[in-house]
Parts: C-alpha cells; structure tokens; sequence
C-alpha cells in the first residue's frame, strides 16, 4: 500500500515539477514478468527514489546503503519504499540472500553497478557486486542511463531546479559465465559489460570511464547477448 503510494507521489512530483522537461525512454523494453536486474547509473540524490517511481513494475525492490537503516523515520520510508541495505563494499551476505530470494520469486531488484553515487557526473569503474548477481541468476538484465538528475539536485541542495532530466531504459540482456569459447567470464568482466550498456545510453560527456565504448565492445566481445 504505502509503496504503491510512494511511486505515484514520486511520478506526481516530477512530472509537476518538471514539466516539459522530463521525459522517458524505452519503458517498452522492461520485461512485464519474471525476475530482472534493472542496473541504472548513479550520480544524482534524485536516482534512488526516481529509478523505482518510473520503472514499469510495481514489485521493484531497491539495494541501498546500511547507512540509511539505523533507525527513525529514514529507515521507515526506505523500508516503505521497498529497499533494503547492503553493507557496500563487501560481500554482504544477508543482502545477496535477498536479492536472490526476490529474484527467484520474479521481482526486479534495482542496484547500482558503481556502488555508490558517483559525485563528478560522469560513469566510474563498477564493483563486481553486479556482475556477480547477474551471472548467478541467468536473468535478464536492463541498463538505465539517468541525465540531469545530478544538476537537478546538487550535493547539500534543499531544492531541486528545474533543469532536463531524463530516464532511459535500454534493451533487456543476459550476462554469460563463459564466452562462446569457453573462457570464463570474471564478475568483473560481467560488471564491465553492465556498464557498457549504461554508457551507450547516456550522452558522450557522461560516460567517463567507459567513453570509449568500441574499446570496451570489443574487449568484452561475448560477455552479454540479446535477450530474445
């Protein structure tokens, strides 16, 4: 009930706000069922509560900071939102459990590649996290690139501006284990590959570590394949 609530308060608020600026892409290319990784990229405070507000599932359910989860109203309106913690940068095994377990009964769970929000803008190197949970659950996977959320709402803002944002959801992928060869597939690899997906979703001044996308394309030939 109060998750349901929270999305449309969150697609009200943006669409007031920012109309005529807000806009998004690709929704047609979520799977209606079944499990999915949706894998967005994070440079902006506005990311965590827009990515579940405007995917097209109402049973997302979002990895987030333990930081978030010491109690009070913070942690009740994560809670209500649907996200539960990860201890970052580690292997939190409580929060793979769940992610697991969600997936397997077919919900979507949204995590961010890089791990944290990334404050210069533009996309770094992702830890293997993603990676990992992607290959283990064999499902598809589905990149967002999030533009203008940052400038909409800065580092220490109290209000955000009125600026172009946009959503982008890409086509949905597997990622392998082993390359048509044989060669196994590093988490890191896999990760890599997540973000590959990310950056060709995003403007060229965005995409930071991953500019260079042929480069990557071809280093990680074999890694993903098209979800038919």
């Amino acid at each position: 009930m109060m998750y349901a609530f929270l999305r449309g308060l969150m697609r009200t608020m943006t669409r007031v706000y920012l109309v005529g600026l807000f806009r998004v892409v690709g929704t047609e290319n979520v799977p209606a069922t079944g499990p999915l990784i949706v894998c967005p990229s994070h440079s902006g405070t506005l990311d965590p509560p827009m990515v579940p507000g405007f995917t097209p599932r109402s049973d997302s359910w979002s990895m987030a900071k333990s930081e978030y989860f010491k109690g009070g109203i913070v942690e009740v309106l994560f809670r209500w939102y649907h996200a539960f913690p990860v201890v970052r940068h580690t292997a939190d095994r409580a929060a793979l459990k769940r992610s697991f377990d969600l997936l397997k009964a077919g919900h979507v769970l949204i995590i961010y590649p890089e791990g944290t929000r990334v404050e210069s803008g533009v996309l770094a190197n992702p830890e293997p996290g993603a990676g990992f949970l992607a290959q283990k659950a064999g499902c598809p996977v589905v990149p967002v690139g999030l533009s203008g959320t940052r400038e909409c709402l800065p580092k220490g803002a109290h209000w955000p501006r009125r600026v172009p944002v946009s959503i982008t959801f890409g086509k949905p992928f597997v990622v392998a284990s082993k390359r048509p060869d044989g060669t196994r597939v590093s988490h890191q690899e896999a990760a890599d590959a997540i973000m590959v997906e990310i950056a060709a979703l995003l403007p060229a001044n965005q995409r930071g570590a991953f500019s260079d996308l042929e480069s990557h394309r071809r280093r990680l030939a074999g890694v993903t394949r098209p979800v038919s």
